[in-house]
């Protein structure tokens, strides 16, 4: 361990404090960083390395031991801050003077913070003491310095100044804000040449008649902008040993009043300069007829065409399109001899015929002494503007694969049309999204997927008039708003025909697709007066098309939304059901046919929540699926279940199995596999009694990805069911890549009437024999009536289930059958 940090030890003997002070005061002498962290005590419970060798522990060192080395006039300033800090646990940092043996000083400064406990209580101090000597002496001799520099130059009117070897401002004198404005600051620390003109800074002094360097004549930026002649008198100062430049001594006066008649030409050529590069690009002139008469050399550089060809030429021989709204405007400016500003319209190229160019002009009448002269102005060719313009306003507005405008360009549109036909106007927006595109992305790639959009994308082109608009919103959902003048029959006629158009298979890749569509119309102004209520409104007719399986059109009506609303509401409430214990779980018995025993239970999700009551598992569970609540749900019941027969098995003596159901989303990940685990090990029950039921539909959509993790839940040890056989795929042969335990019947089977051609009955006994050769037991789901049972009992059906022989039921009515069960074992 590092001996520099030690705990606090005990208390060092008068000796060994002698010693301490010694090694302190030595520490003072030289030392240039002392490093300490201490108790709450002040005990020195770490020290830096350099330091705790002077130590036999840094526990021998109180952090107050250093204060008899502060110099006498600064230690009880100095003493009083510390120990205020430290009383109210604040950091502090400060500088003193430590005296030395031989009577001179060092500067150091102290730093240091509280350390605090977990508990929040001070544990402590830590901080530096560094020496800053040097620092302090630096400033001294500035000090010093600046003085006698300032007692050389205040006085002096001329201008006095020091620039280093790079011509930056080091010194100015006070007259520099007489004569140019600037107080010393604003100049210390610039470049000389962001004063000086351009024009001067290469500016040589001239020779005096004896040959002595003159007064070199410059022009330095007043602060207020304007310039200011000055005659300056430079000397170079060197190093003495190595020659090398070290700066610029300069001293100058105001000498504006000699070189007046100067200045003034200067400024007037500057105005005439600045006239004619008032653009970047170039400058022109009109005579009253508005034919040009001046154009300034910037015309050649930027369209490398001579002015003299242009001259005499008007605005309109070089106009590509009279109706460009800039061009009006510039003619009508002209015509009321008005000035205009920024206009840009099209021209026809001087130097590529054919070609069109886009240019920004502005200018303004001029008079001489009354009389309209002309126009002058500056012009600019902003053609590449323009088009990065047009290419960017394309680009947020048109989707880029079918160049069908986007979401933005088709909820304007759609506002524009609003507002300008009026509440006349017969508008329908057909919302249309396409019913297995995701299919085509999953098996065929996104490269398909954007094909197939391409297409559909030109058969909905073919489907609508010019005058109709076409857009996508993304993804695979596209829109049409289109006027019909008949009202919902020509809605009906052109919905039928954008369903034909998509119900038309195309190939990709060598796959032949079938592209159906389902259609969400609504009707301006009946189903909404604004872009974002009609788009709404179509959205909703949509989901009930999708609802209606798809490959079909439905008109928006009122009692949509509020089927939208109250599931919307569901779906905000289902949030919060878990959290607040809204959630039970029923029980329905599963029965053995022959003994007619309870042989287990299926578990079964209820919802009571306190507004809406009572909600259907057939409500719930869709959107708990498509909200992604489903697995939280799922791994609360099998919590719950597992638990709860666990506690009946223990109590009863029955080892009965509980069957949990699954969805589809639960296929397609392993989360299901921890949740199981978990269940199965917090409740103790064993893996054999736990059945997870799975329906056909869910098996089927990703049979690979269900296979392997059925076959790593069946390796735990549980069993494996397909609910509500007989409903989707039907194929006992498929199902036999999953390792199943158990068919549960689908009680359509039994509920659906006897024809006299293929009695259901007849379907349900083939299928409990097929079921059995394929080593499978098999459940009977939906048994109401001693009818069902009298006829199932004809068959080699293993167990049953249905309200025959028990509804659901809640936990507590449960145990009244077990105990009845267990009744009659012992009586027997």
């Amino acid at each position: 361990m590092d001996s520099s940090y030690l705990p606090s030890q005990k208390q060092p003997s008068p000796a060994d404090r002698s010693a301490v002070r010694a090694a302190i005061r030595r520490l003072a002498e030289r030392v240039s960083m002392i490093v300490w962290e201490a108790d709450i005590e002040g005990r020195c419970t770490y020290l830096n390395p350099e330091v705790a060798r002077a130590f036999s522990s840094p526990a021998d060192v109180h952090i107050d031991d250093w204060f008899a080395h502060i110099h006498p006039e600064d230690a009880p300033g100095a003493i009083a801050k510390i120990q205020e800090a430290r009383r109210h646990a604040r950091q502090y940092q400060l500088e003193y003077r430590v005296s030395r043996a031989d009577g001179s000083v060092r500067w150091i400064s102290d730093t240091g913070a509280p350390r605090f406990a977990a508990d929040g209580n001070v544990a402590g101090y830590l901080g530096t003491l560094v020496d800053v000597s040097e620092n302090h002496e630096v400033r001294a001799r500035l000090m010093r310095s600046e003085i006698v520099h300032r007692l050389l130059t205040e006085n002096a009117c001329d201008l006095i100044s020091y620039s280093d070897a790079n011509h930056v401002y080091l010194y100015v004198s006070p007259s520099h804000k007489d004569t140019l404005g600037y107080e010393t600051h604003e100049l210390v620390g610039t470049h000389l040449s962001d004063y000086i003109h351009p024009d001067d800074l290469g500016a040589k002094p001239a020779k005096t008649e004896n040959g002595r360097r003159g007064l070199v004549n410059i022009r330095f930026r007043h602060k207020h902008g304007h310039w200011v002649w000055l005659g300056a008198s430079t000397r170079t100062v060197r190093d003495p040993q190595s020659g090398a430049k070290l700066g610029v001594v300069a001293i100058a006066r105001d000498i504006t009043n000699q070189l007046e008649a100067g200045r003034e030409l200067a400024r007037r050529e500057e105005r005439f300069r600045s006239l004619t590069t008032l653009s970047s690009d170039w400058y022109w002139e009109t005579d009253a007829n508005i034919r040009f008469s001046f154009f300034s050399e910037g015309m050649y550089q930027r369209l490398g065409k001579r002015a003299t060809e242009l001259l005499g030429t008007r605005f309109e021989e070089h106009i590509a399109d009279p109706k460009a709204s800039g061009y009006i405007a510039c003619a009508e400016s002209v015509a009321a001899r008005k000035p205009f500003h920024d206009l840009i319209y099209p021209v026809w190229s001087i130097t590529q015929p054919g070609e069109v160019r886009f240019l920004r002009i502005s200018g303004e009448p001029f008079s001489e002494e009354g009389v309209f002269c002309g126009y002058r102005g500056v012009s600019r060719d902003v053609t590449h503007e323009v088009r990065t313009a047009t290419a960017l306003e394309h680009l947020a507005t048109r989707d880029p694969l079918t160049e069908l405008p986007n979401r933005e360009l088709l909820q304007r549109r759609l506002r524009h049309c609003l507002e300008d036909r009026g509440h006349d106007a017969m508008l329908a927006v057909f919302f249309i999204d396409l019913d297995n595109f995701k299919e085509v992305n999953d098996s065929l790639g996104h490269a398909a997927g954007d094909a197939l959009l391409k297409e559909i994308a030109q058969r909905l082109r073919r489907c609508v008039r010019p005058d109709d608009t076409l857009g996508r919103l993304g993804g695979d959902e596209f829109v049409v708003l289109a006027e019909c003048k008949f009202g919902d029959s020509s809605a009906i006629r052109l919905g039928d025909k954008l369903c034909k158009a998509l119900d038309q298979s195309v190939v990709i890749d060598g796959h032949e697709l079938r592209a159906s569509a389902s259609v969400g119309i609504s009707m301006f102004p009946q189903d909404g007066e604004s872009s974002e209520a009609l788009l709404q409104s179509a959205d909703t007719a949509l989901n009930r098309a999708k609802a209606a399986g798809g490959n079909c059109f439905r008109f928006y009506t009122p009692d949509m939304s509020a089927e939208s609303r109250t599931r919307m509401v569901r779906h905000a409430a289902l949030r919060h059901a878990l959290d607040r214990n809204e959630f039970v779980v029923y029980y329905q018995p599963r029965v053995d046919l022959k003994t007619l025993r309870m042989t287990g239970v299926e578990a079964l999700l209820r919802w009571t929540h306190p507004q809406l009551g009572a909600v259907s598992p057939a409500d719930f569970i869709p959107l708990a699926e498509e909200s992604g609540l489903i697995d939280d749900i799922t791994d609360w019941v099998l919590q719950r279940a597992t638990e709860q027969v666990q506690h009946w098995t223990i109590r009863y003596g029955i080892p009965f199995k509980i069957s949990v159901n699954l969805s589809a989303r639960q296929l397609r990940n392993k989360k299901i596999l921890g949740s199981v685990v978990h269940a199965l090990g917090r409740s103790g029950l064993q893996a054999g009694q736990l059945e997870l039921e799975l329906t056909e539909s869910a098996l089927m959509e990703d049979a690979d990805t269900a296979a392997i993790l059925l076959k790593e839940l069946k390796a735990l040890g549980l069993r494996l069911s397909v609910d509500d056989f007989g409903t989707g795929y039907s194929s006992l042969a498929y199902l036999r890549r999953f390792p199943l335990d158990c068919l549960k019947l689908d009680r359509s089977f039994l509920l659906q009437s006897q024809s006299d051609e293929v009695s259901p009955w007849k379907l349900a006994e083939a299928v409990i024999n097929l079921a059995h050769t394929l080593n499978l037991s098999v459940v009977a789901e939906g048994v109401e009536s001693e009818e069902h049972l009298a006829f199932l009992r004809t068959t080699k059906c293993d167990e049953i289930q249905g309200s025959c022989i028990s509804d659901p039921l809640p936990p507590a009515d449960i145990e009244l059958l077990l105990r009845a069960s267990l009744s009659q074992r012992l009586s027997a």
